[in-house]
C-alpha cells in the first residue's frame, strides 16, 4: 500500500541571529512558514503564495537548504516530504487570520526548551550543524 505524501515548502528567515517562528490557531507547536504545493506551482511560486498569505511580505530572495523526508507530525498515516529554503524577505510581518502569532526565536531560548518546535526540530538542529543558526 502506497503512504499518501503531502509536499511542503517551507521558509528559513533568520534576521539578527533569530529564527521566524508562526504560531497556527490551536496549535501549540511553532513552525516556518510556508505550505502546500498547488498544482502547476514551481517552489518559488508556493514560497512567495505562502509567504504572502501567511505573514504579508515578499519573497526577495531564496536558497536551497535541504529536503526532509518523514512521516508527518501531525498525521502519522502520511508522509511529509519538506524542501525548505533561507529566505530573504521585504516587508513588515502582519500575520493574517490562520496565524495567531509570530516569533523570533533565539538559539538560547531553543537551547532552554523555552518553546515547542517539534515539527521543525529537525531543521532547526541541520541549521545549527551548518552555523546557520
Amino acid at each position: 500500500m502506497d503512504i499518501d505524501t503531502r509536499i511542503r515548502i517551507a521558509a528559513i528567515i533568520i534576521k539578527d541571529k533569530k529564527l521566524l517562528l508562526l504560531k497556527g490557531i490551536g496549535y501549540q507547536e511553532l513552525w516556518t512558514p510556508g505550505g502546500k504545493v498547488e498544482p502547476g506551482e514551481t517552489d518559488e511560486d508556493c514560497l512567495r503564495r505562502e509567504i504572502k498569505e501567511e505573514i504579508g511580505v515578499e519573497l526577495f530572495e531564496m536558497k536551497f537548504f535541504k529536503q526532509y523526508d518523514r512521516m508527518s507530525f501531525y498525521n502519522p498515516e502520511k508522509r511529509l516530504k519538506q524542501i525548505v529554503y533561507l529566505v530573504k524577505i521585504k516587508g513588515e510581518i502582519k500575520p493574517d487570520a490562520e496565524i495567531e502569532s509570530f516569533l523570533r526565536l533565539s538559539r538560547e531560548d531553543y537551547d532552554n526548551g523555552k518553546y515547542i518546535t517539534k515539527v521543525e526540530d529537525e531543521t532547526i538542529q541541520d541549521l545549527i550543524k551548518e552555523n546557520i543558526f
